[in-house]
């Protein structure tokens, strides 16, 4: 335990860090919380709250969550004891058979009445052998087949081209920490263009490239999954003068990207081109993790979207919750609701998140979620958790905001990293069982969040009504002390490898806590007594890509000084 006077020193540190920028620099606005509390509260008078004409719905997955027939980097990293929830699943390997069924996905995505299926191409099942073996004809056929099935079915194409799945062979050579990756990942994604590009309306050429390279590199806990030793981690944040993963990976990955763009556009300049970019707040679990939040703020939010603002038609933003730091760790409270996948409940951050994009890149550059969703094998979150997201969508737009549309994260429940199947994402159940002759059986169910979705969708709008009762539903079992699964290994505060998922879930209860639009009080304002946060969204500075330390290191001390003297005098 610190004694008080260094927690207090640390507190200091982190909120002159934040304190310093200038207020349309930060995340929680007084101004923006004023306008969110009010149209909260003229929401409740209203009996529908419709979305903008032309507004998008959409369905997203991706290739190692439900592909069958597929040898990557995943299904050898579970053959290796490294995946959760994945050996006690009835026939693992074959995810939920979209390569060998893929209508099965699509005529649910059909029926739910979404315009825009988000799916991927994997790089490892195209490119089997290497850089020097060529693509798959095959394969590349087959996924066209897919696209053209999802376009007869009245549906976009939206199209991921790395989504977390890297090939073995290109982690031998160092994967994205090593140059050489870039034109081995733009050769794979020309051909993907010439060969089905005419069927795609909108590219996300990279998923959530930050989290990949953190969990990758950073960790360890995806494939390959090797630890990085003490030097190695120190470094792997740091600067690119200091040659960390983080950075080099991230600027590699923004070349490739800018590459690829390039490709497309001279293909067919009317396509769409952008990227899914991860963002989640990160909440201080105390007064001493004030600094670690600022510093992963910091370096997640804007870094990557920097290196490529230039060359996107519009930004995609994947968004599930906050999740509250304790120095290097993850905390899980008993205080707080979670999915069941771990992740804090908290639509504000959705409305909050749009509105700095959009002060960060302005309306020339529009916003697309492109994936939210949650963990909830009950499904008497999801409905709530689905109405509250879009209604903060609808608040952001109302504050100005340019959102094109919406993609919910998932239709059926799938292998979920390294999470393997205990979370249950979907719109709908699976039931996996081996028929007869030993082939798997998979009986989809559909949740009533299915309904909710599809009746969103048709009538372009929230039913007030849906959500209040979805709401009392969800209170009145808080209020009878009822649990659901847990795939989380903790309460309190844990490592990062302890704070992945379980073999077989525990039972958590729900939590009587009123965290929908415009009601939350975060984790912050509750524990360390600071209501809105500030957070650091300016613009990257030039020093973390360039050579130049001294100059990093200086523009942190200079911003820690600024206000220190008076934090701590406030304090005391």
């Amino acid at each position: 335990m610190l004694p008080t006077f260094a927690l207090l020193l640390l507190l200091a540190l982190g909120v002159s860090l934040l304190a310093s920028l200038p207020k349309h620099l930060h995340l929680h606005r007084t101004d923006d919380a004023h306008f969110l509390d009010k149209f909260a509260s003229d929401a409740r008078s209203k009996q529908t709250l419709a979305f903008p004409a032309g507004f998008s719905f959409g369905i997203a997955t991706a290739p190692a969550h439900v592909e069958d027939q597929l040898d990557d980097a995943w299904l050898e990293f579970a053959r290796k004891g490294r995946v959760a929830a994945w050996k006690n699943a009835v026939a693992p390997e074959q995810r939920i058979k979209f390569w060998s069924e893929p209508h099965e996905e699509i005529h649910l995505a059909s029926e739910l009445g979404v315009d825009t299926f988000r799916l991927g191409v994997d790089w490892a099942r195209v490119y089997p052998q290497g850089p020097d073996g060529g693509a798959d004809k095959g394969v590349l056929v087959k996924y066209r087949n897919i696209l053209d099935e999802i376009k007869k079915s009245k549906m976009k194409v939206m199209l991921t081209l790395f989504h977390h799945s890297l090939p073995s062979w290109s982690a031998e050579l160092g994967g994205w920490t090593n140059a050489t990756t870039v034109g081995h990942f733009v050769e794979f994604a020309s051909h993907v263009v010439d060969a089905m590009g005419d069927l795609v309306d909108v590219y996300t050429i990279f998923n959530e490239p930050h989290v990949y390279v953190l969990l990758t590199h950073c960790a360890g806990v995806w494939p390959p999954g090797e630890k990085p030793d003490m030097v190695e981690a120190a470094l792997c944040l740091a600067p690119s003068a200091a040659q960390g993963a983080y950075t080099a990976s991230l600027i590699n990955m923004a070349e490739a990207h800018k590459r690829v763009h390039a490709i497309v556009k001279r293909k067919d300049a009317n396509t769409m081109v952008g990227a899914a970019h991860h963002i989640g707040v990160l909440t201080p679990n105390g007064p001493a993790d004030v600094v670690p939040a600022a510093w992963s703020h910091f370096m997640f939010t804007f870094y990557f979207p920097d290196l490529i603002a230039s060359h996107v038609d519009f930004l995609g933003v994947n968004y599930y919750g906050q999740e509250l730091l304790a120095g290097a760790d993850v905390a899980v409270s008993p205080t707080e609701e979670y999915s069941e996948a771990g992740r804090g409940v908290y639509p504000d951050g959705l409305y909050h998140f749009l509105l700095a994009f959009h002060r960060r890149y302005g309306s020339k550059l529009p916003l697309w979620v492109t994936e939210n969703g949650v963990a909830d094998a009950t499904d008497n979150l999801r409905p709530v958790y689905l109405m509250e997201h879009l209604l903060a969508i609808q608040a952001a737009i109302a504050r100005g905001v340019k959102v094109l549309g919406y993609v919910f994260w998932t239709m059926s429940d799938n292998w979920e990293w390294a999470d393997g199947y205990c979370p249950k994402f979907g719109l709908v159940e699976v039931r996996r069982s081996l028929k007869d002759d030993g082939t798997l059986a998979l009986e989809r169910v559909k949740r009533r969040s299915f309904g909710v979705y599809q009746k969103i969708i048709q009538s372009n709008a929230v039913d007030t009504r849906e959500r209040e009762a979805s709401w009392d539903e969800l209170m009145r079992l808080a209020k009878e002390n009822a649990t659901r699964p847990f795939c989380r290994a903790l309460e309190g505060v844990g490592g990062m490898t302890g704070a992945f998922g379980l073999d077989e879930p525990v039972h958590r209860p729900w939590i009587a806590k009123d965290w929908r639009l415009g009601a939350y009080r975060t984790h912050a304002a509750e524990h360390i007594g600071v209501e809105h946060l500030p957070l650091p969204w300016h613009t990257t500075p030039e020093w973390m890509i360039s050579k130049d330390v001294a100059k990093g290191l200086a523009y942190i001390y200079e911003s820690s000084v600024n206000v220190s003297s008076r934090v701590i005098r406030d304090e005391l």
